[in-house]
């Protein structure tokens, strides 16, 4: 089945993530989506049941086998998100000055609330700061006592039932993997997901602590470190040796820190993850203003459009398509600031690849030498393809990391594989098919495939590297084949 010519191909390499929820979780708003130019879906387990979960991701792998599509999925763990328990009257207005009470165990007094992390109130000290609603309520503690605390009001506002609670700069005492979360991973051992991503990640031991569980369940799934509390920042090395990928997150980064710091945070995770060769993707805000308008502001176009030149490799809707009255049009929009994005790019740096996997020996140096070296001819022969077998995806990640502009498809051993490199900048994934078992018919296939799209046809110059192939061992290897009759 072709695709829908309106769903862009090799026009944009910034991959775009999808958050699904009420607004966009049915099959044909999936499927519209996908044609907008969705790369990853987002399955957030802050929200919904498992049987949800289940169905909506059936519809993804369903969906996109019908559009010939390699889409990957995102699930991801709720976390140590500390939130308010349900409030009396649902919420609460309040005043600078007011004196509130956080208790372990109601008590019946006025202007009392708890939390869904019983120990909140041991874990606080007199003069720390609590922010609710994403940091547009603030109090501060100003007495303790055995099972709760009372904090005065310095930045007035409404607070709702559930929503989260930040403590800037404090140490709490709360597991990197919540129950729940273990509950979830269960979940994922029968539901095959290609990316899980931990959330309010705080050193390098929380990923090892989620490999281990991985592990532990035998799920393959590559791992996507959120970076939103200041601890993470401050142990970025370690979290990135463990990463597959990085977010960040900046919505709650952006109460945990000043949020005069966060464009600098941004742009320092961006440079260190790639010289460790860890895909980034940047989440929270990007276009918040199109959850309920056709338009975004021109900020956010300058945001998603600065996110893409900074070096991103995806960029990522929350609750512009999982709640938004226009979810199509936000991918869309967001799609058409990438290409824009991208064609200022290569104007102003025609080439600038990015030096990885000196300090991290992910990628051995033949694999390096021989991803330069194709980079290399495919400038210098002005190919109009690039094509990588892979059986782990390090090739693929290694040519992502070039920045070529020439399109590049990347052939996974299996769909597993295939789906995992979704997420890379610049790589169109592909699966070789089960009945090929020699390098020169998988790339006949690519090339085929290529034609159909438009992207390749007589003539044409593409330049083949090869990482693995099937019953073919050897080092890496590059050739390169001239077009006679691409169909």
């Amino acid at each position: 089945m072709l695709i829908d010519p309106e769903e862009p191909l090799a026009g944009v390499r910034t991959k775009i993530v999808a958050t699904l929820g009420p607004a966009s979780s049915c099959p044909e708003m999936i499927a519209r989506l996908l044609g907008a130019g969705v790369d990853v879906f987002r399955l957030n387990f802050s929200h919904g049941l498992h049987e949800e979960h289940a169905e909506t991701l059936a519809t993804i792998r369903q969906m996109a086998s019908e559009r010939d599509r390699v889409v990957g999925v995102l699930m991801d763990l709720c976390g140590p998100k500390i939130r308010l328990g349900e409030l009396p009257d649902g919420t609460m207005s309040c005043q600078t000055g007011e004196i509130y009470t956080l208790a372990r165990t109601p008590t019946g007094e006025e202007n009392e609330f708890s939390s869904t992390y019983d120990e909140l109130p041991e874990d606080l000290t007199v003069g720390d700061s609590v922010l609710f609603a994403d940091g547009t309520v603030g109090m501060e503690v100003t007495e303790k006592r055995p099972g709760l605390v009372r904090l005065r009001v310095w930045l007035p506002g409404v607070i709702r039932s559930r929503q989260g609670i930040n403590v800037p700069g404090s140490g709490l005492s709360l597991p990197s993997l919540t129950e729940k979360d273990l509950v979830d991973l269960d979940w994922a051992t029968k539901h095959e997901v290609d990316f899980i991503a931990l959330s309010f990640v705080r050193s390098g031991a929380d990923l090892a602590r989620l490999r281990y569980e991985l592990n532990q369940r035998k799920i393959r799934a590559k791992v996507v470190a959120k970076i939103e509390k200041p601890q993470a920042v401050n142990d970025l090395s370690a979290i990135l040796a463990l990463s597959d990928v990085v977010m960040v997150a900046r919505g709650d980064l952006g109460v945990e820190v000043d949020v005069a710091r966060v464009p600098a945070i941004q742009k320092r995770i961006v440079k260190e993850a790639h010289s460790a060769g860890v895909p980034v993707i940047i989440a929270t805000q990007m276009l918040t203003s199109m959850e309920r308008s056709g338009r975004p502001t021109r900020a956010e176009a300058s945001d998603v459009f600065n996110a893409a030149i900074d070096g991103s490799d995806a960029v990522m809707l929350s609750g512009e398509t999982a709640i938004g009255d226009f979810p199509v049009e936000a991918v869309r929009t967001m799609s058409r600031i990438l290409t824009e994005a991208e064609r200022f790019e290569t104007a102003a740096h025609p080439f600038e690849g990015i030096e990885v996997g000196r300090d991290v020996g992910w990628v051995s140096p033949i694999t390096e030498s021989v991803v330069e070296a194709g980079s290399l001819a495919s400038r210098k022969l002005g190919a109009a393809l690039m094509v990588v077998a892979t059986r782990s995806g390090r090739s693929a990640l290694a040519v992502s990391m070039q920045r070529n502009r020439t399109p590049t498809i990347a052939l996974g051993q299996t769909d597993e594989v295939a789906r995992q490199l979704s997420l890379l900048w610049g790589v169109l994934p592909r699966t070789i098919p089960a009945s090929i078992s020699d390098l020169d018919e998988a790339v006949d296939h690519a090339v085929s495939w290529a034609s159909d799209q438009g992207l390749v046809t007589s003539g044409d110059r593409v330049v083949v590297l090869r990482g693995f192939f099937p019953d073919q061992p050897s080092h890496n290897t590059m050739v390169v084949r001239e077009i006679e009759n691409p169909s």
